[in-house]
């Protein structure tokens, strides 16, 4: 094939996102962020171009331009504290649905913050992006944990990407993973270490610091939920359960239906005294079939020093997979952050592209 006929094909598939974000705190900077900087290395080596054209904020408010926003002038005004508004082109568009809506955007992504207990606003708005026809991409563990069957059906009945890599894990590909690397296995359980704030309190405070100190300290990462409570109270580890059952065991799992029990009670006494049993205490995450049926639990276990869980410390995070066709399957993440939660993101966003662009 000629040079003529490769760059031909080569600019055949190039295809151009319009993106939607619904939510721009760190992580959704993050992202643009990280966006920018391989805009070129994105154009050249995964035929992705693209442009924001809408973002939504729950305290700035709404900035849209179909022929795409100044990222750059947007993120001085979030970070400066200043509303979207003057940035907003299109003044009949003032929510996220209308946003969705709009037809500015050909991709949804997500980041609005969790609400275990319903997955709302954020299930919503999947429903909407499919209905308008977006591929969607979310970091909201929500949607996945209250709409996973409904959502991974609508969007193959429309042929539509729905891509969720950051939801659990932030940035290991846990689920391309499971789907390119795994076709063939069954999953029958796992233990894990999902939730990466209170596995850093319980790291601080077995040195002797505070639960409050330990916690503010976690929040100087920007490594907390919008609602803290998510973390100490174990909903946030209990949702990826949630999903991880949903999306790998065919489960159909709610997080309220996981056995949950947060580190609100955990002291740093208590952790001295599993370390001088050659033991540390972790927030757990566990499925398992059990007669027919999935059963899950999170809560505080003390953990031998001779599991390699114990050596999973501060933001770090572990999963060990059980499956029909491999004794055991162990995935660690290390030093997680906003920006590993963003590359997540911008990964199911180049396999968009690798998948529907053509």
């Amino acid at each position: 094939m000629s040079k003529d006929s490769r760059d031909s094909r080569k600019e055949e598939r190039q295809m151009e996102l319009t993106i939607a974000l619904i939510g721009f705190g760190n992580v959704g900077r993050a992202l643009v962020r990280l966006m920018q900087r391989k805009r070129d290395e994105l154009r050249e080596r995964h035929n992705l171009t693209w442009r924001v054209t809408g973002i939504s904020t729950g305290r700035h408010g709404l900035a849209a331009d179909p022929a795409g926003l100044d990222v750059n002038a947007t993120l001085a005004a979030v970070e400066s504290g200043e509303k979207l508004d003057r940035l907003n082109h299109l003044r009949d568009v003032h929510d996220n649905l209308r946003l969705i809506r709009s037809g500015v955007a050909n991709t949804l992504v997500e980041l609005s913050p969790l609400n275990p207990q319903t997955g709302q606003p954020a299930l919503d708005h999947c429903r909407a992006a499919l209905d308008a026809g977006l591929h969607i991409v979310t970091a909201n563990k929500g949607p996945l944990a209250h709409g996973y069957r409904e959502l991974r059906d609508g969007a193959a009945a429309k042929s539509r990407a729905f891509y969720f890599e950051s939801t659990v894990m932030d940035g290991a590909p846990i689920f391309s993973m499971a789907r390119e690397g795994l076709q063939g296995a069954d999953v029958i359980g796992f233990r894990a270490i999902l939730n990466s704030t209170t596995n850093f309190i319980l790291t601080q405070m077995e040195s002797g610091t505070s639960f409050d100190d330990a916690f503010k300290q976690a929040q100087a990462r920007g490594i907390v939920e919008a609602d803290p409570s998510n973390d100490v109270d174990g909903w946030d580890a209990a949702t990826k359960t949630a999903v991880l059952v949903n999306v790998l065991m065919d489960g159909d799992l709610r997080p309220t239906q996981v056995d949950r029990t947060g580190i609100r009670d955990v002291t740093p006494q208590m952790l001295r005294e599993a370390l001088a049993r050659n033991e540390r205490i972790k927030l757990l995450c566990r499925a398992w079939r059990e007669g027919g049926r999935i059963r899950t639990r999170v809560a505080p276990e003390a953990v031998s020093m001779s599991d390699p869980f114990a050596l999973v410390t501060g933001t770090n995070s572990v999963v060990r997979f059980t499956l029909d066709t491999l004794p055991g399957l162990t995935v660690i993440e290390e030093d997680a952050g906003t920006e590993t939660t963003a590359f997540g993101v911008l990964a199911d966003l180049i396999a968009v592209v690798r998948h529907f662009g053509g």
